[in-house]
């Protein structure tokens, strides 16, 4: 039997209480998880999530004993945390303070793994009960598969690295054993996956409840010319007030390179009275521990570092944090916040956090350095909700399953790791058959990821298209394609998303899951502007209602469009699309509409939060007792509605607004010359009932009919020889139509633009008789008329001699 099985019995769990030594509240409940964890059959590696200084360590130690392994391997993301978990597996002091193991008991072999892997040391790697090391030398010893295989428990340390190269290698070689990964922030700033199962998660605000975390403070420094000055002094005041106090603190010097490191010892050497040395990851791991040393001696102030003593770093005195430059990720800057934030000393206070105060900068949208910050409630909510974000959705995805177990093409591919973008095109449907299959023009070449409880369909598809750089098909690259559907039950609408973005693919997708389908008119689109506050439009588009020449779409960009529209606007124009920017529930978020049925957002989303994005506004999209106000000039401009039977006084067609911005070329059968653009073509109203009309469109000699019905799907009376390109492919003109709808007016300024009609109003172009002035300009003037008489009758005289 192994060391770790002959000491199973000794290892105690005895609860800290007051008068006594021993185990945290969030120590016991993460070893009794994986305990339970481990009764089960899992493939899964066990994720523990315990905040900075809570005691990830000791737990970390335990379970060896807890799983009786025979064999350990402990990766580690720096020499320093090596060095200091090594030292913790030689002496066993913490689980010995803890009661957690008797003081005489037998310590394990344990082996420092200071190089790669080498055969001259096998005799130390097979008599070691535990080896520690990072990665790169884990990595070197797993490779070899006669030593790999001796190991039956993998410990991970600070595991918010293992997506990185070698930390994810090391689990795929040693995948077949116990792998526990242990982290304070289970997320990414690259959003990639930590692979595996949150079995524990203790939270942040319990950690405070139970002074494990302790008091945090933000100072801000008004910004000026001489910010790294004024952080120095204002730095070298608080140590000095808080020494005064009786606390044993110590100052932390934050920068983000080298050369700023150099510059800031020598300001706080020339401009201070502090003693700091610095430390970077150049120098060697003597010179650091020799630096740590002389700092945890009293010999030191404080430390100079560049992202340094960061993760594993047990130094509960290093209380004040000048940041003279921040950290860009929230990952790690919670785990800079949470080292200043340890409790297990004596003589300690507040910690506190020195730098510029910035209004404008935010992290991961999240505004952390501004002047009424109050960190200790921020910081607590913003680490935990992230914390239940990454939970939700690892719980979320877990939810899929594959249609068809059979071996991806892609590898290792994880539903995690998308990040679609928050576009959706929205019907309303009968019904939803998820078992049905994507159409063909999707390219699906495996099967889909479907979730019965959500109503979600994910599927991946392949399109072959030819490099940009030739004019031929004889060769093409593959271009990986993102499909999601979803259907909402409460609203019966169906949201699509496609990275082919043709209206003939998004209504062959909805009829192939649903048996009836219906495009959602601008005016339920509009809708999801309401609850919204402080908006910015940006970008937006008018219909011009009565041009039948020249300008009918004006297209506004800027930073805030609406100012541009009055009342006078609204009564010749009717909304378009929109894209703005706003606030919901004190977040700043962004949104779009267009009368296609389609919202967007400029923002990427994990699949969870893109399913919640769709839900949040189709409930909005079929709330008919939503009225929406935008506070803006933007409301003078009407919204169309839903088409329900065509009129019979249309008497004019035109082209959309996106056909004059970019007429494609128009062509006939398979010729390779085209025969002119599309918008020279002419537009002629052949027929018209309530549930269609019928257009044809000439060229030339050359001339085709085409029935549209009210939901804006055309299709050709016979099949259609005119094709367009678009795209880069030749596209038929009934299909191009689908994607971009001929516009229909009335002889009352009524409006067809696709599935919506916007009424008009002759009233808005009648002159008002009261406003009329009637002149006497013979009497009162003596202006001499028979100059216009003459003009008159030469008028008429032309005309008669031309007839």
């Amino acid at each position: 039997m192994g060391y770790f099985q002959d000491n199973y019995e000794k290892i105690q769990f005895t609860k800290g209480l007051v008068n006594n030594n021993g185990l945290r509240n969030a120590q016991l409940g993460a070893i009794h998880a994986l305990g339970s964890y481990f009764t089960l059959d899992k493939n899964k590696a066990a994720i523990v999530v315990m905040p900075t200084g809570s005691g990830k360590t000791a737990v970390l130690m335990m379970t060896p004993y807890l799983l009786c392994a025979k064999k350990v391997l402990v990766v580690t993301p720096s020499k320093m945390v090596r060095g200091q978990i090594y030292e913790e597996f030689c002496e066993l002091k913490t689980l010995i303070n803890a009661n957690a193991l008797p003081v005489l008991i037998h310590k394990p072999n344990v082996f420092e793994m200071n190089h790669l892997y080498s055969d001259e040391e096998n005799k130390k790697y097979n008599e070691a009960d535990v080896i520690v090391a990072t990665p790169q030398c884990a990595l070197s010893l797993v490779e070899n598969k006669a030593e790999s295989e001796k190991f039956d428990c993998v410990l991970i340390d600070e595991a918010h690295h293992t997506p990185a190269a070698s930390w994810t290698r090391i689990l795929e070689l040693t995948q077949k054993v116990n792998q526990v990964l242990f982290t304070a922030t289970p997320f990414r700033m690259d959003s990639r996956e930590i692979k595996g199962e949150v079995i524990y998660r203790y939270p942040l605000k319990l950690a405070y409840r139970d002074g494990i975390f302790g008091e945090i403070m933000y100072i801000p420094i008004s910004a000026s010319a001489e910010k790294d000055l004024r952080i120095a002094y204002k730095a070298e005041e608080i140590l000095m007030q808080d020494r005064e106090k009786g606390y044993e603190h110590f100052l932390m010097v934050r920068t983000n390179t080298k050369e700023k490191a150099k510059d800031l010892e020598k300001l706080y050497a020339e401009k201070t009275t502090l003693r700091l040395k610095r430390i970077d990851s150049s120098m060697s791991n003597n010179t650091v521990k020799k630096c740590i040393e002389a700092l945890k001696n009293k010999e030191l102030d404080g430390i100079i570092c560049v992202d340094m003593l960061g993760e594993g770093f047990d130094f509960p005195n290093l209380k004040i944090a000048a940041i003279h430059e921040v950290h860009k990720s929230l990952a790690n800057m919670l785990q800079f916040i949470g080292r200043f934030a340890r409790t297990n000393a004596s003589n300690i206070g507040t910690a506190k956090f020195i730098t510029i105060n910035d209004e404008e900068l935010l992290i991961e949208n999240r505004r952390l350095y501004g002047t009424d910050a109050v960190w200790q409630d921020i910081i607590i909510d913003i680490s935990d909700g992230k914390v239940d974000e990454e939970i939700e959705s690892k719980e979320y995805i877990a939810s899929y399953h594959k249609r068809d177990k059979s071996a991806s093409d892609v590898e290792n591919f994880s539903l995690y790791n998308i990040r679609p973008g928050c576009h959706a095109k929205i019907y309303r449907v009968n019904d939803f058959n998820i078992s049905s299959s994507f159409p063909n023009g999707c390219g699906i070449t495996e099967p889909p990821y479907v979730n019965t409880e959500d109503n979600t369909i994910v599927g991946i598809g392949k399109k072959l298209v030819p490099p940009k750089w030739l004019a031929s098909n004889e060769i093409n690259d593959v271009e990986h394609l993102l499909y999601i559907v979803h259907y909402q039950v409460k609203t019966g609408l169906l949201f699509i998303l496609s990275q082919i973005k043709t209206e003939t693919l998004y209504d062959e997708i909805a009829s192939a899951f649903s048996s009836g389908y219906e495009k959602i008119p601008k005016s339920n689109m509009h809708r999801v502007l309401a609850e919204l506050k402080n908006f910015e439009i940006f970008n937006s588009g008018m219909a011009n209602r009565f041009s039948e020449s020249g300008e009918s779409y004006r297209i506004s960009a800027g930073s805030d469009t609406s100012q541009a529209i009055n009342e006078s606007t609204g009564k010749m124009y009717s909304a378009g699309h929109a894209f703005c920017k706003a606030m919901k529930d004190g977040n700043e978020i962004t949104i779009g509409y267009s009368s296609a049925s389609k919202m967007w957002s400029s923002g990427y989303a994990l699949l969870n939060e893109y399913i919640k994005w769709c839900d949040y506004n189709g409930e909005k999209i079929a709330n008919d007792e939503i009225n929406v106000k935008t506070n803006t000039n933007f409301d003078f401009l009407p919204i169309p509605r839903k088409l329900i039977s065509y009129p019979q006084n249309l008497f004019f067609a035109n082209f959309s607004s996106e056909t004059y911005l970019m007429s494609p070329l128009l062509y006939y059968k398979e010729e390779k010359e085209p025969i002119g653009n599309l918008i020279d073509s002419d537009i002629k109203i052949i027929n018209i009932i309530e549930s269609e009309i019928k257009v044809a469109i000439s060229i030339g000699n050359i001339e085709e009919t085409y029935v549209c019905d009210i939901e804006g799907h055309y299709e050709a009376d016979t099949s259609s020889k005119l094709t367009v390109s678009l795209h880069n492919e030749r596209v038929e003109l009934d299909k191009y139509f689908c994607s971009y709808p001929l516009q229909y007016k009335a002889t009352d300024d009524t409006v067809i633009d696709g599935a919506e009609i916007l009424f008009g109003n002759t009233e808005v172009i009648t002159y008002d008789s009261s406003n009329i002035v009637a002149i006497d300009w013979i009497n009162k003037y003596g202006t001499d008329v028979t100059i216009w008489s003459i003009v008159n009758s030469l008028d008429t005289i032309c005309n008669e001699k031309i007839g």
